[in-house]
């Protein structure tokens, strides 16, 4: 039986919960196939991250990000690696627009300061 995104998205959560994140990643995977979304995306990177697969896991990020420019947490992860990337412009413009829509967000300041003082 064909299953839906949600039912290989919640089989992914469950095995990062085991520790078995390449399982994850095979579920995760499917789930996007099925249905695009953000979070799918986000799980993804920080799978990839996990198994040290950099260069998998900043492009997972970025279709993160693609789908949700809104979502503080998936901008603000992105904003860093564009700063590891030397792409400081582009990551202080995510990070202004985190600071704009979420003036309590510390982390995104902090960074923001960091680079533009």
């Amino acid at each position: 039986m064909d299953q839906d995104s949600y039912y290989y998205y919640t089989m992914g959560e469950e095995s990062v919960q085991k520790g078995e994140i390449d399982t994850a990643v095979k579920y995760y995977l499917k789930s996007v196939r099925r249905n695009r979304h953000f979070k799918t995306f986000e799980r993804l990177y920080e799978c990839y991250s996990k198994l040290d697969q950099l260069d998998l896991a900043n492009y997972f990020l970025e279709l993160a990000y693609e789908e949700n420019k809104n979502n503080d947490q998936v901008a603000f992860l992105y904003s860093l690696s564009l700063i590891q990337e030397k792409q400081r412009d582009k990551a202080g413009e995510i990070l202004r627009s985190i600071i704009q829509r979420n003036p309590d967000y510390k982390r995104a300041k902090t960074e923001y300061e960091k680079i533009f003082g």
